[in-house]
């Protein structure tokens, strides 16, 4: 398991979900349910949080112009957060 590298676990086209530890098998249940309504969800498990996989998500996003970030943390201060300020830092074109 390589420090600082993200799985892709599930190959998709049009939205991509990050999430990471057990906010994946809801990430799982999530993109069941939406494959039923015909949205196809790439999940990338982050595995880590420090160092963050960033190439992956860009990359995932460029192909899907969409990003869904699940956690269990607060909004406020959350990692998530933290996502979503570098990629609208790095990768806003891509949204």
């Amino acid at each position: 398991l390589p420090l600082g590298k993200a799985n892709i676990v599930r190959e998709g086209g049009d939205v991509t979900l990050v999430c990471w530890g057990m906010m994946v098998p809801m990430g799982f249940e999530s993109a069941k349910d939406l494959e039923k309504k015909g949205i196809d969800v790439e999940i990338i498990d982050l595995r880590s949080l420090c160092p963050l996989d960033l190439p992956a998500i860009i990359d995932s996003l460029k192909k899907t112009g969409k990003l869904l970030i699940v956690h269990e943390a607060p909004q406020t201060c959350g990692f998530g957060a933290e996502i979503a300020a570098r990629i609208m830092e790095e990768a806003f074109e891509y949204l």
